[in-house]
């Protein structure tokens, strides 16, 4: 699989696809569709997990997410 060490698809119950803005908003809030993360936690996860940080540097031959992760995780 490509990407760092536990790399995985999050499930399909996390999928923003095809989401408002506010349904988004509202999904990364509840815990009981965030994995149990206060918003704190959430932007902890952002912040510093090695598999979401990846996202702005994949490797060659990778197109990077959009924007910066700095960008990404500013509050």
């Amino acid at each position: 699989m490509p990407g760092v060490a536990g790399w995985h698809l999050a499930p399909r119950s996390m999928a923003l696809q095809g989401r408002s803005l506010p349904e988004i908003c509202a999904q990364l809030k509840d815990e009981d569709r965030n994995g149990a993360r206060t918003l704190d936690d959430v932007v902890k996860h952002v912040g510093t997990v090695p598999l979401v940080v990846w996202a702005w540097a994949p490797g060659a031959g990778r197109e990077s997410a959009p924007g910066t992760h700095a960008g990404f995780h500013a509050r």
